[in-house]
């Protein structure tokens, strides 16, 4: 089976407990759409743990750039700290040269998107979903190609994109050419929804339903792909 998850946020313990509740096996896999660092309490113990679990992947998302960035000399500490980063900054602080090195480089490397199928109906999954700056139509079809689309905005400012909340905006005439599965935005906050719940719209769903934020409801969502089946825990 294939299981989704994204926006774990330092949050080892909960993440262990929905991979009991779901029964992960070494038969399994398990795509994490990004956003395990940041906010948590073990956000590098749980990076190593999906990073070095071969049937686990992660996908690049905002907290990783960050991260990233910091190690690199980009941004301050001041900076990733007001974006949420103050617990994975003091983890990264007792790193010695060497691993700090090693974290870079599995940072940088991160992919950005995956695309899936099951049955007729193909998956894009990725961080934040779509930056309107960078959108690539079919001449053909008028869909939106998304992987073409993200390759866009990725090549043209990657932060912008893995920080767009643009997918939430888009016009109902918009279509994409596969079914988009995002993280990033809380579920939370959507207008007219608001609730710790998998979000399933027209064009795509979100899977952030607020971990960071479990004293306002949050709880973490794994969505089974196969048949659809929702996990909370």
């Amino acid at each position: 089976m294939r299981y989704l998850m994204s926006d774990i946020h330092g949050d080892f313990e909960n993440f262990y407990k929905m991979l009991v509740k779901i029964n992960f096996s070494n038969y399994d896999q398990l795509y994490v759409l990004g956003d395990v660092l940041d906010k948590g309490t073990e956000n590098l113990c749980l990076y190593e743990f999906i990073y070095h679990t071969e049937n686990i992947y992660l996908l690049k998302g905002n907290h990783e750039y960050l991260c990233e960035r910091y190690l690199s000399g980009q941004i301050t500490a001041e900076m990733w700290d007001s974006c949420g980063g103050e617990t994975t900054r003091r983890e990264v602080s007792v790193l010695s040269e060497e691993k700090r090195q090693a974290l870079y480089y599995s940072l940088r490397e991160l992919p950005i998107y995956k695309v899936l199928q099951t049955g007729s109906t193909q998956y894009f999954l990725t961080h934040s979903g779509y930056h309107a700056d960078c959108c690539v139509r079919d001449p053909e079809s008028g869909l939106v190609d998304i992987e073409a689309s993200v390759k866009k905005a990725v090549s043209w400012n990657q932060e912008r994109y893995l920080f767009s909340d643009d997918i939430h905006y888009i016009p109902a005439s918009l279509r994409f050419d596969k079914r988009l599965i995002v993280g990033h935005y809380p579920t939370l906050l959507l207008p007219d929804f608001r609730r710790a719940e998998i979000y399933h719209g027209t064009k795509y769903t979100n899977l952030d339903t607020g971990n960071e934020r479990r004293d306002q409801g949050g709880r973490l969502a794994c969505l089974r792909l196969e048949d659809g089946r929702e996990f909370y825990v």
